[in-house]
C-alpha cells in the first residue's frame, strides 16, 4: 500500500503510524486503504462496511484527519472543540499543523468516542444514494 506516508521523512512517518495504529486498534471496524479526499489523491482511507469513515492525508500546511464520525455527531465535534489543542478543527476536519506537539492521548480519547457511535445511519444512507 502506497500513500503519502511513503514520502514523509522518519519523526513524521513515526507520527502518522502512532495515528494509524490508534486509528486500527481503537475502531477495529474500518479497513484501511490508499485513496483520495479531496484535493488529496494519495491519502490513508478507513471504510466501515464500504463506506468512508475517517482519512488521514498530507496538505500544504501540514496533516489532516478527517472524520464522518465527527461531522455526524455534534458531542464529537465538541469534545475535539474542548479537548485538543493545536488544530484548526472544521465541521469534519482536525487540521494538524505540527504533529509533534500534537497530543496523541487526546486523539485516542476522541477514537474510543468515535468508536461507540452507531455509524449504521451514515452506512445506509450512502449505500442507498449509490
Amino acid at each position: 500500500m502506497t500513500s503519502f506516508r511513503d514520502t514523509l521523512e522518519k519523526d513524521d512517518k513515526t507520527r502518522i503510524d502512532a495515528l494509524r495504529r490508534i486509528i486500527k486498534q481503537e475502531d477495529n471496524a474500518v479497513t484501511e486503504a490508499p485513496g483520495a479526499i479531496m484535493s488529496a489523491k494519495d491519502a490513508l482511507c478507513y471504510k466501515e462496511d464500504d463506506v468512508f469513515k475517517y482519512g488521514l492525508a498530507k496538505t500544504k500546511s501540514g496533516f489532516s484527519f478527517h472524520s464522518m464520525v465527527m461531522y455526524a455527531n455534534p458531542d464529537v465535534a465538541d469534545f475535539v472543540k474542548k479537548n485538543i489543542g493545536g488544530v484548526k478543527q472544521q465541521k469534519g476536519c482536525l487540521n494538524i499543523a505540527d504533529l509533534e506537539t500534537f497530543d496523541l492521548d487526546d486523539f485516542k480519547q476522541m477514537m474510543e468516542l468515535s468508536a461507540a457511535k452507531d455509524f449504521s445511519p451514515v452506512v445506509k444512507h450512502y449505500k442507498t444514494k449509490a
